[in-house]
């Protein structure tokens, strides 16, 4: 079954619509929208540090240039991730995830990880990412998900008390095998991953909650939850919650 806590609206990578994707500053605007959950995604340093990032690379939302795994985290934490967005935001720094995890526990927030490994860099980047979860005294309520299989069997093994969820894009023939084998809780798939009323009930009767992302408006999102889904991701929380 899904996670009992997550709810219908999921803030995507925090309010992403209105500050910059996977930043400290998306998670409070997030909290101050209203959200309880958000999603943000992580990959590692080259000295080993989970950081808050979805691409492999710097460019798109950085100053930087090359890919994460390349840099140490001094360097990473140098970097601007903020301005590309806006003005407003020059100046916002790659979060760690210890700092991530922070900062949930003081505004009352729960976290879908996704795990973004690089290509080969699954295992180390799964490992990395337990033992700081591992550390925490004070864990907020957490998910693993990710795309890589090879990485939900490594936070099984690593932390086998962690619900995780199946990532797609869109639903593969043998989801029920692959859910099975990481004992996922939730498969998450893209909201126009041609999903039907019935392959929800299927998905449910396999007891997996169902989770779509990235869901922007208001049509959207009534669409989707008309097909049975337990809730969705967006960058536009607000506007969901509001609904």
């Amino acid at each position: 079954m899904s996670n009992p806590s997550m709810p219908r609206i999921v803030a995507h990578r925090g309010a992403s619509g209105h500050a910059p994707e996977n930043t400290l500053a998306a998670i409070r605007l997030a909290a101050e929208q209203g959200a309880t959950w958000i999603e943000i995604d992580v990959n590692i340093s080259r000295d080993g540090t989970p950081v808050l990032h979805h691409d492999d690379g710097l460019s798109r939302c950085t100053n930087g240039s090359g890919l994460v795994i390349e840099h140490d985290l001094d360097t990473l934490l140098g970097l601007d991730s903020g301005s590309w967005f806006g003005d407003q935001f020059a100046g916002e720094r790659i979060a760690t995830l210890q700092q991530c995890l922070d900062l949930c526990h003081e505004l009352s927030l729960s976290v879908n990880l996704e795990i973004k490994p690089c290509s080969g860099w699954e295992i180390p980047t799964t490992q990395k990412i337990a033992a700081t979860l591992s550390a925490q005294q004070k864990l907020p309520p957490v998910i693993l998900s990710s795309f890589s299989h090879i990485a939900l069997q490594e936070a099984a093994r690593q932390l086998p008390s962690v619900p995780r969820s199946s990532l797609f894009l869109v639903a593969p023939p043998d989801w029920q095998a692959l859910t099975t084998e990481v004992k996922a809780s939730n498969i998450h798939l893209h909201a126009n991953s041609l999903l039907t009323t019935a392959a929800v009930a299927e998905f449910h009767a396999a007891g997996l909650g169902v989770y779509c992302y990235t869901v922007n408006t208001v049509d959207n999102a009534k669409a989707v939850f008309e097909l049975g889904v337990d809730g969705v991701f967006s960058n536009y929380p607000a506007d969901l919650l509001a609904m």
